[in-house]
């Protein structure tokens, strides 16, 4: 149980890995998401400070691990004062380690979708006046050999997903020089 701005907050419930928004806490001094790592809780607060407040205490140490109830902030005002209600934390929005993980995956397999298709772009816009050349009966051997080195890279990039370690390590094929 932490206490900010005589406010009682329990983060005990956030896992191991998950994060609350900003949002998630109805506390104006929370400026940053509430994260646990590795087994410790990461609040980031704004402290409240008068203009003429020494260094130490606008730019203060973390306060690392707290001990529950009352933390006596850095602020040069004496001691903490006792919560007078529970502050309001909608685990809803609560991020996951497993949720963190999952977005990571969709995430890199949307970053191969498009890294295909963005050599496949190449390889349509190699192909396309190759292949009116050779349908003109007016390619040159030279042409006619390129046109089909372009649709063999053309047809690696269809089979990438079929490469054994697929999405965590990809051979991409090596486009016609």
């Amino acid at each position: 149980m932490n206490v900010v701005e005589l406010k009682s907050f329990d983060f005990g419930p956030l896992p191991d890995g998950a994060t609350l928004p900003v949002a998630a806490v109805a506390c104006e001094w929370v400026i940053g998401p509430v994260e646990r790592i590795d087994g410790a809780l990461q609040i980031t607060l704004l402290l409240p400070h008068p203009d003429d407040a020494p260094e130490h205490v606008r730019f203060p140490s973390d306060i690392i691990n707290p001990a529950d109830g009352p933390v006596l902030l850095p602020t040069g005002v004496g001691e903490p004062a006792a919560a007078v209600g529970q502050g309001v934390i909608d685990w809803s929005q609560v991020v996951t380690q497993e949720m963190k993980d999952r977005a990571a995956v969709v995430r890199h397999l949307s970053e191969i979708v498009a890294e295909t298709a963005a050599r496949r772009a190449v390889a349509d816009a190699a192909i396309e006046p190759l292949q009116d050349a050779v349908d003109l009966d007016e390619a040159t051997e030279t042409e006619t050999a390129q046109l089909k080195a372009w649709k063999k890279y053309r047809i690696a990039l269809i089979r990438v997903p079929d490469q054994l370690e697929y999405p965590d390590t990809i051979d991409w094929p090596a486009p016609p020089a």
